[in-house]
């Protein structure tokens, strides 16, 4: 045996303590949970779940139920859009306020600039803490039983996240324009708004449509605790083991969720959004010609259309929430 002072030595690098950390933190919250304890499957239970999956070749399709769907998911959609639109216009502002990049160019020097976006970060911390779910009890107890619960249960989580991803966009879009502008002396706030915003512009769209699809899955989970919609009448199928109505309720969720992923990609063609790696690859040849801009105000003018048309469905529909909830 060789001297204990002759053995090799294997140094651990950072990430190798960060693996065998993360699997030692895996291990602890699996003997904590219990898991392994009883049994994982209940052989019992299926039978029920072949009817599950059986359910899903011939969901019910008749008129009354399909009249129902159509008006709890209209009921989903109003909830999605109000919660979006106003998770969008404060994760914009806050975004702002969050991104670094903008205390910098605000605050060039000292401690002043680092020390609001600290403060701006972590009054965030809280509200994207709180599950949406929860924000809903809450409201639920204050409010009442008003169709201002399942838009602020929405609006407030997702408003913080929206600005923390939105600031993290901001911060990570490429800064020579706007240095550049800044140099030349445009005011700072100017220079932000040309400078760094239309680059960052396909970005946060994307996003913003990534949280639509978040929202429509929120609100239909909120209907559970009363918010109505498509969350409502899932709740009762599955209440009832109406497998057939559950699965009408799943692909009225999956079509709003398609169309929303399918509005997404248009728009942005539509607007000739293209990301900067595209920008970086495209040969000079390919580049769009003259004629092509005034397609990108057209695309703009219809996504507003649409938006303003889905935000006069949510008008109308909050007000007959509570009538969708009786329909069972």
């Amino acid at each position: 045996m060789p001297p204990r002072n002759l053995l090799p030595k294997l140094p651990i690098t950072p990430a190798q303590r960060a693996v065998l950390l993360w699997v030692m933190l895996v291990l602890w919250s699996v003997w904590l949970c219990g898991l392994g304890r009883q049994p994982i499957v209940n052989w019992a239970g299926l039978p029920l779940m072949g009817q599950f999956w059986l359910a899903m070749f011939h969901p019910q399709l008749d008129s009354a139920f399909i009249s129902i769907i159509f008006s709890a998911t209209a009921v989903t959609l109003a909830f999605a859009v109000c919660g979006t639109a106003l998770s969008l216009g404060v994760g914009f502002v806050g975004g702002i306020f969050c991104s670094r990049v903008c205390w910098q160019v605000c605050w060039p020097e000292g401690a002043v600039g680092d020390g609001f976006w600290l403060a701006m970060r972590g009054l965030l911390v809280v509200p994207r803490a709180i599950h949406e779910l929860i924000w809903g009890l809450l409201l639920l107890n204050i409010l009442g039983l008003d169709p201002m619960v399942g838009v602020l249960a929405i609006a407030i989580p997702f408003g913080a996240i929206t600005a923390k991803v939105f600031a993290e966009i901001l911060d990570e879009t490429p800064t020579a324009p706007l240095q550049a502008l800044i140099r030349s002396g445009v005011y700072p706030p100017v220079a932000l708004l040309y400078g760094l915003l239309p680059q960052a512009l396909p970005n946060l769209i994307s996003y913003g449509f990534y949280r639509f699809e978040c929202s429509l899955r929120s609100a239909a989970v909120l209907g559970i605790i009363g918010a109505g919609g498509l969350g409502y009448q899932i709740f009762l199928s599955l209440q009832s083991l109406r497998y057939e109505q559950l699965w009408t309720g799943f692909y009225a969720l999956i079509l709003l969720n398609g169309g929303v992923d399918a509005w997404s990609g248009w728009l942005r063609r539509q607007m000739g959004f293209v990301s900067r790696m595209d920008l970086g690859n495209q040969p000079v040849a390919q580049q769009p010609r003259a004629k092509s801009p005034p397609q990108q105000p057209k695309g703009l003018l219809w996504g507003v259309f649409i938006w303003l048309s889905w935000s006069a469905i949510a008008h109308r529909s909050l007000y007959v929430w509570p009538t969708s909830r009786l329909i069972g």
